[in-house]
C-alpha cells in the first residue's frame, strides 16, 4: 500500500466539491514536485461527484505514481489502509458550513491512532484538540509544508495519535454519543429518561489490524461528513 515508500498518507470520505480534495491534490503536487519530497505515498479513499475530475486533475499533475484512488470503500479496505498509514488528512477547507461540521473521517484517523493534518477550521479543534496539526494558514503550500513537519517527527507523530485514541475511546465513541441522542428522542416523545431503547447491532467493535487495535466505526457514519 505505500508503493515502496516509507510513510503512507490517507484521506477517507466523501470527493464533493465542499471537501477539498482538488485542494490536496495541489498539495501533494506541493509536496512532491516542490519539495522533492520522495518518502510518503497517498491513498484516497472514498467516492463523489468530483471522483472523475480529480482522478484527471491527478493525471495532469503528475501525480499517478504517488496518488491511488480506491472508489468506495468497504470496511476491510479502511481497515486495512488506515492500520498502515502513517497520518490521516483532512483537508476540508474553510467555509460557513465545514467551520461547523465535524468530520467523520477526522474521528475515524483519531480511533486508528494516526495523527491528522488539517486546516485550522473550529469544529475540527472541538473534535480533535490536541490530536491534529493545524495548517497554519489556508494555504495548499502550507498544507504540505505542516505534513512533510510532521512525517519527519515520529516522537510528535506517536504523541498525536495517542492522544487521539485516547480521545476516542474516551470521550468520542457512540457508546458516549448514544446517552445523548437517546435522551433527546426521549424528550421531543416525552419519554422518561433511561428508557430502554432498541438495540442496535454492533457493525464493529475493537478489531486488530497490522498489531493496532482500533474501532472499525469511530462515530457510525464514515461515508460522508456529518453536517
Amino acid at each position: 500500500m505505500r508503493r515502496g515508500r516509507q510513510h503512507l498518507a490517507c484521506y477517507l470520505g466523501i470527493m464533493g466539491p465542499q471537501d477539498g480534495v482538488d485542494r490536496l491534490l495541489d498539495a501533494i503536487h506541493h509536496y512532491v514536485h516542490v519539495l522533492g519530497r520522495t518518502d510518503c505515498a497517498f491513498a484516497l479513499l472514498g467516492f463523489g461527484d468530483c471522483l472523475d475530475d480529480l482522478r484527471k486533475q491527478s493525471s495532469r499533475l503528475g501525480l499517478d505514481d504517488w496518488v491511488e484512488f480506491t472508489g468506495r470503500a468497504d470496511d476491510q479496505m479502511i481497515r486495512d489502509y488506515l492500520s498502515t498509514a502513517t497520518v490521516g488528512l483532512s483537508p476540508d477547507p474553510r467555509s460557513p458550513l465545514n467551520e461547523v461540521s465535524t468530520m467523520s473521517k477526522t474521528l475515524e484517523y483519531m480511533a486508528y491512532a494516526l495523527p491528522v493534518v488539517a486546516y485550522d477550521l473550529t469544529e475540527t479543534r472541538v473534535s480533535a484538540e490536541d490530536a491534529a496539526v493545524y495548517v497554519p494558514s489556508d494555504t495548499v503550500a502550507d498544507f504540505a509544508r505542516t505534513l512533510a513537519e510532521l512525517l519527519t517527527d515520529p516522537d510528535r507523530r506517536r504523541t498525536l495519535g495517542a492522544r487521539g485514541r485516547e480521545r476516542i475511546v474516551n470521550e468520542l465513541s457512540w457508546r458516549y454519543s448514544e446517552p445523548r441522542y437517546v435522551g433527546v428522542h426521549d424528550r421531543l416523545r416525552g419519554r422518561q429518561a433511561g428508557h430502554p431503547s432498541i438495540p442496535v447491532p454492533r457493525q464493529g467493535g475493537l478489531t486488530r489490524v497490522s498489531g493496532s487495535a482500533a474501532p472499525v466505526h469511530a462515530t457510525g457514519s464514515r461515508e460522508r461528513a456529518e453536517r
